[in-house]
């Protein structure tokens, strides 16, 4: 487990922010923490989510748990309610319903907030997160992602993936 820690100034964030390259991957135009990395602060700008009893720490796309003497990136908790999807986020139809996808993570949108969801099948995306796994099933070559299967396809001419049901033998 790779652990980020806080330092002070502009070198500090110029320091984190080359120290980090190998943690983060980009999606979109914003870099991300991948889940299980643990840091000391949470960002600023942070808000506290509860999902059932337990507490969550949300900021642009990431959950974070408490953990140790500080804080672990976690998948997103189903239920989870937010006030807006994550900048960089993009609008996913799946038959007539938006979702609004980010990272692996879906979020539908409920009386002017947004909720994350299971990924729905069928739903189709143009990335999958790094890191995400690649599986030969059946041969089929599947990414899997956070307990998601994505299957690529083409749609409209343009290569992707869509989410499947997990495969026998995955």
């Amino acid at each position: 487990m790779r652990r980020v820690t806080r330092t002070r100034g502009l070198l500090g964030v110029l320091l984190i922010a080359l120290s980090t390259s190998a943690l983060t991957g980009c999606f979109g135009r914003y870099a991300w923490i991948g889940i299980g990395t643990a840091i000391d602060v949470l960002p600023h700008g942070y808000v506290m989510i509860t999902v059932g009893p337990e507490p969550y720490y949300y900021h642009r796309g990431v959950f974070y748990r408490p953990y140790r003497r500080g804080f672990l990136v976690v998948p997103a908790p189903i239920g989870a309610v937010v006030m807006m999807p994550p900048p960089g986020h993009v609008v996913v139809m799946v038959e007539s319903d938006p979702f609004h996808y980010y990272r692996g993570v879906f979020y539908a949108p409920m009386a002017g907030r947004y909720r994350v969801v299971r990924p729905p099948i069928g739903a189709f995306v143009r990335e999958v997160p790094r890191p995400a796994n690649t599986r030969r099933i059946g041969g089929v070559e599947y990414k899997e992602y956070a307990g998601t299967y994505y299957r690529p396809a083409i749609r409209d001419g343009r290569r992707g993936y869509q989410v499947t049901e997990r495969p026998r033998g995955g």
